[in-house]
């Protein structure tokens, strides 16, 4: 497929064909696809100042962007490094809770996602859909991960509610025996990406803090999907009503133009010393516009809101397929942050990849354009735009009907 054009919250290919994207670029043009707003104040901006290495002046969009950033943050005296990619981002993040605590460990979760440079791979366990990476191993030294709250699967063999948050009370454990105990940071998604849109429950990251904070250790929480309204909420930590230390954006931050953020709470910030991150297209002034103009979007028109409220619709929706057709395994999510979990039959929960990528296919035949993930690849995911309206989601909801009803009949 060659897609050659996209407007708001449809994508066009080669044959003019038009589909509805329920991926947006990967969780990425969340203000919609070709947003005047964004576009307008890139144009600006290319006519003024492209590049001058920020790392060794000053611009004004790096110093704009930050002072708005700062001003939605969920903790006080924000601080922001700008970097080019998500993956970059979280290596900053490490090098910034090493920095701050003068430790050295790092927890992860299970099946986590963070990106594909060395440090940021090592921070996630790569989920199946990407399929050989361990082949480029051995990973780096220092990181440790720990159980995944994924309730559908709970690799501890428990059941949520009953479980009383098993996967906290071993956190504890695994400070004490599986690390050096110089632990410098937790890095987790509020809610799993590429892992498969896996949704912890509500007092997780809570739960999680207090058990940090007795040893010491920062939460980073990993926003690239999550943050600015995906969930719900302008953050993902919002979501969970937990505040974490740093957060690190990524994608939706420019909607489509490449820019990425780690905001830290001030003190930690501080601490990053001349030296310790560099990169020549850092803070880059057009990027840093088009991030700006991405958020006084998202903030003017309260998108978060209208995930919520799209989101309750698509979840509503898939539901009523969970219980009719006997492959999808779950549906869960929060706002438009929503996975479709595809099993070969319900009771045995078996990950059916194959059948995934062919309801994936089946669903771009007919016009709905959606991600995969999940640990085994056997997840679809659905993030659209925050710009999408009720007959777009009735739409996709109808395709998505048709889409298994194609697929029960082979």
């Amino acid at each position: 497929m060659v897609i050659v054009e996209g407007r708001d919250v449809f994508v066009y290919d080669l044959e003019g064909k038009r589909y509805l994207d329920f991926w947006a670029g990967i969780a990425t043009v969340n203000m919609g696809h070709g947003n005047p707003k964004v576009q307008e104040a890139v144009r600006r901006q290319m006519d003024r100042l492209v590049h001058i290495a920020s790392h060794a002046y000053y611009t004004v969009p790096p110093l704009n962007l930050a002072k708005r950033l700062a001003e939605i943050a969920p903790f006080d005296s924000c601080k922001s490094v700008f970097c080019t990619s998500g993956s970059e981002a979280i290596e900053v993040s490490v090098k910034i809770a090493r920095r701050f605590t003068r430790k050295h460990d790092i927890l992860s979760l299970y099946g986590s996602y963070h990106g594909r440079t060395y440090a940021a791979q090592t921070v996630g366990s790569t989920p199946g859909c990407y399929g050989k990476s361990y082949v480029v191993g051995p990973y780096l030294l220092g990181f440790v991960h720990v159980p995944t709250p994924y309730c559908y699967r709970c690799s501890l063999g428990y059941e949520y509610p009953s479980c009383n948050l098993q996967c906290v009370k071993i956190l504890e454990d695994l400070i004490n025996f599986a690390t050096t105990r110089e632990v410098a940071a937790y890095i987790a998604e509020p809610i799993l990406g590429v892992g498969g849109i896996v949704t912890p429950p509500n007092e997780y990251f809570r739960e999680v803090k207090k058990v940090l904070d007795r040893y010491g250790i920062l939460m980073v929480l990993d926003e690239v999907q999550t943050g600015l309204g995906r969930t719900g909420k302008i953050w993902g930590s919002e979501t969970y009503n937990v505040k974490p230390d740093m957060i690190v954006l990524g994608k939706a931050l420019g909607n489509g133009w490449p820019i990425s953020a780690v905001l830290t709470r001030g003190e930690v910030g501080d601490s990053l010393e001349v030296g310790d991150f560099f990169a020549t297209w850092g803070a880059h002034p057009v990027m840093c516009a088009a991030a700006e103009a991405t958020v006084d979007y998202l903030l003017r028109f309260r998108l978060w809101e209208n995930a919520e409220r799209m989101g309750s619709l698509m979840l509503k929706g898939l539901k009523e397929f969970e219980e009719r057709f006997e492959f999808v395994g779950e549906v869960r999510g929060k706002g438009l942050m929503v996975g479709v979990e595809i099993v070969k039959t319900k009771r045995g929960k078996e990950p059916d990849s194959e059948a995934t990528v062919k309801i994936r296919e089946g669903l771009a035949k007919n016009g709905l354009l959606v991600g995969l993930g999940g640990w085994w690849g056997n997840v679809l995911r659905i993030q659209p735009p925050l710009t999408i309206k009720r007959e777009h989601v009735e739409e996709a909801l109808n395709i998505f009907e048709k889409t298994f009803k194609e697929f029960e009949g082979l």
